[in-house]
């Protein structure tokens, strides 16, 4: 049997939903795993990442069983995901906390601090959005100023879907969608905002690379094939914002059109 499926995975809010597609596009099977959300303070919001992955491993071999396909008959797999998270990684690419993610709105003073540094048109000009403590920044600064003995240790902030890459293939890496809802990128440029990060004192060394959605960012390592139920050198592409993944869903793809989501 050639290798004709695609895997692709979306780490939402309540859980992951996961589909595999036969190189038709047919919708194959699809499998849906939970996992919790923690809220340790008012209007905070948190996710352990350890569950994202479990999430993704059992998603994964369900859909296996449900296709009745091996694993070495999966193409590629790629992924969407909730964006406007906060998840501060090691060297070695170990989680340091859970996840702010993207409902927590602990950032607000630090949102406030953007905008009396930088100002709200700049921000806008820059990177396509108002300043707000649901965006990444404020939370990476909350992080700063709050908890510098985990800041010290930072090597990257990722998003949901960018932690399972890296547990995938080792490559600490993001995507011009996700990059866009953090307040940091430049939107024009389609680059991490030298002027962003220098008026707000984040240094651009804790940001991941950037990639389009349909890179392929590497491969899944022998090393973790065996628990992600994945055969070793498959490809993993990039993917996406779960909002604009979702918009591409409905065939907005052409400037003029809109999708309301």
């Amino acid at each position: 049997m050639k290798k004709e499926y695609i895997l692709a995975h979306d780490l939402g809010t309540t859980g992951n939903k996961a589909t595999l597609y036969d190189s038709a596009g047919k919708l194959v099977a699809s499998s849906f795993h939970s996992y919790v959300t923690h809220y340790p303070g008012v209007n905070w919001a948190e996710q352990n990442p350890l569950d994202w992955w479990k999430a993704v491993c059992v998603s994964t071999q369900d859909l296996l069983k449900k296709a009745r396909i091996s694993k070495k008959n999966v193409a590629c797999v790629s992924f969407s995901g909730q964006m406007m998270g906060c998840l501060p990684l090691d060297k070695q690419g170990n989680p340091l906390r859970n996840s702010i993610i993207w409902a927590d709105q602990r950032g607000v003073e630090q949102a406030n601090r953007i905008r009396e540094i930088v100002g709200e048109d700049e921000v806008y000009t820059i990177t396509g959005h108002r300043i707000s403590p649901t965006y990444s920044a404020a939370k990476i600064m909350w992080v700063r100023d709050n908890e510098p003995g985990i800041f010290k240790k930072v090597h990257k902030f990722v998003h949901a879907k960018d932690y399972i890459i890296y547990r995938l293939t080792h490559r600490f890496a993001t995507d011009y969608s996700d990059a866009s809802g953090m307040n940091l990128f430049d939107i024009q440029k389609r680059e991490w905002s030298s002027q962003m990060l220098k008026l707000i004192r984040i240094p651009v060394e804790i940001l991941p690379e950037l990639h389009t959605s349909i890179d392929v960012v590497g491969e899944v390592t022998r090393e973790i094939s065996e628990e992600a139920f994945l055969g070793p050198g498959t490809p993993v592409v990039m993917g996406g914002g779960d909002g604009p993944c979702a918009a591409v869903g409905a065939g907005v793809v052409r400037e003029g059109s809109s999708y309301t989501y």
